[in-house]
């Protein structure tokens, strides 16, 4: 459905990356919608009453979650939205951001999530390049919206006027999206040009769970998960979406996460899973002795170089080993990392379980010292929204990243793994 009438904006098949799905929790069923796996799958094995949210506006459980998603689903419908059209959403990270994400998923549309932070031509570029129909929109944020251009059918959330006061409507049916159906476009941040649009099936958006969330992370049921990183970047969906609701968790939403602001949440929500940047973990160091953080279990680590100086600093500080990893927005979320005792500080790690990374020369052979291009392939894969640099990027159906040294830890842990070739 809505993969094949985004079919002929997407790179020729030649350019499309090898997808591998070597583990059993990889292979998803035909049918597949995002919102129902997530969400109305707890609710139906008795989960509505386990709290799916908390932040700066209270708690809200898996089924009152679900309510409202069915209330902005009905909205978006009555807006005109039908599968495959693109939605955009306009929100600091809240409980309204990601139950309208879950809603845009359960009418079989495609996500097209924005940062508040982003100008008007940042946002001009974005709705001419994924040809955006619909827009959800924090009235907050609604000014710079409509300097972009906008787009014809528009709900602005203003607090006061919000979705609980649409109709219920408990009867609401998700549409039957397949699994390889566009679920999402993501943009990358565009630092190196104008960004590209990264596109998303369902079963791609998933396979982060299955791979590093469940193999690296070791979720249980009932963690609770905060991070620095909006909703609008892959990084931040996957942790305060993704990961918590694959497996029966809580989301910790903070609108302004600062290093101050996720040390308070941590402390005020009981967070286990924290997720944020090499900068913000040295920078919440000298705050530590003044917030309780002992709920903390995990610490992960993405957007930038993570130092060995900071790594044991804050070992030193909590007890807690950083998880380190290396992400991309073409392949959704993190593929290389390391946790518990294959952590070396200052390297990065391994490719996760389903994904196979190798740094390879000019040559594409596999280097033993030296720097290369770190070559990955895996469950997810780049394929850009009408762009050319698909070539650049996907060679042999293996997305090539930046040039990379190659340091000893990391032929220690396997990054150099041998069926990189195939």
């Amino acid at each position: 459905m809505t993969r094949r009438s985004y079919e002929h904006h997407l790179p020729p098949r030649e350019l499309w990356p090898t997808i591998v799905r070597d583990t059993p929790e990889l292979r998803y069923p035909p049918m597949l919608n995002l919102a129902t796996a997530l969400l109305d799958t707890h609710v139906e094995h008795g989960a509505s009453k386990r709290t799916a949210i908390v932040g700066n506006d209270g708690r809200m459980t898996y089924g009152d979650l679900q309510v409202m998603t069915n209330r902005i689903g009905h909205a978006l419908r009555r807006l005109g939205a039908e599968p495959g059209d693109r939605v955009l959403m306009r929100f600091l990270n809240s409980p309204l951001f990601v139950a309208t994400w879950l809603a845009v998923q359960k009418i079989g549309a495609i996500g097209v999530a924005t940062m508040p932070m982003l100008r008007p031509g940042e946002i001009a570029t974005i709705l001419e390049r994924a040809r955006v129909t619909h827009a959800i929109v924090d009235a907050r944020f609604r000014d710079d919206f409509d300097a972009a251009g906008g787009v014809g059918s528009v709900i602005a959330y203003d607090g006061d006027n919000g979705f609980e006061a649409l109709e219920a409507a408990p009867d609401f049916i998700p549409v039957e999206t397949g699994r390889d159906d566009v679920a999402l476009i993501a943009f990358t941040s565009g630092t190196t040009g104008s960004p590209k649009g990264c596109v998303h099936y369902h079963r791609d958006i998933l396979a982060p769970a299955d791979s590093f969330a469940r193999h690296v992370l070791k979720p249980k049921p009932g963690d609770r998960w905060a991070c620095s990183a909006p909703v609008a970047f892959t990084f931040g969906l996957g942790v305060l979406l993704i990961f918590p609701w694959r497996f029966g968790g809580t989301a910790v939403t903070i609108e302004t996460p600062g290093p101050k602001a996720l040390l308070e949440a941590v402390a005020r929500h009981k967070v286990t899973t924290l997720a944020t940047a090499p900068t913000a973990y040295k920078a919440m160091l000298p705050m530590l002795a003044v917030h309780d953080i002992a709920s903390l279990r995990t610490c992960v680590s993405a957007g930038e170089h993570l130092p060995a100086s900071t790594w044991q600093a804050w070992k030193e500080a909590t007890g807690i080993g950083i998880v380190d990893g290396i992400g991309a927005t073409e392949m959704m979320h993190i593929f290389i990392s390391a946790s518990g005792q294959d952590i070396r500080p200052g390297s990065t790690g391994k490719a996760v379980p389903g994904y196979v990374a190798a740094v390879l020369d000019e040559a594409g052979a596999p280097m033993e010292t030296g720097t290369g291009r770190l070559a990955v392939k895996g469950p997810t894969g780049c394929r850009y929204l009408d762009d050319p640099r698909q070539s650049a990027y996907v060679q042999g159906g293996r997305l090539f990243l930046v040039r990379r040294p190659i340091r000893r830890h990391d032929r220690l842990l396997g990054l150099q793994h041998r069926r990189a070739r195939g």
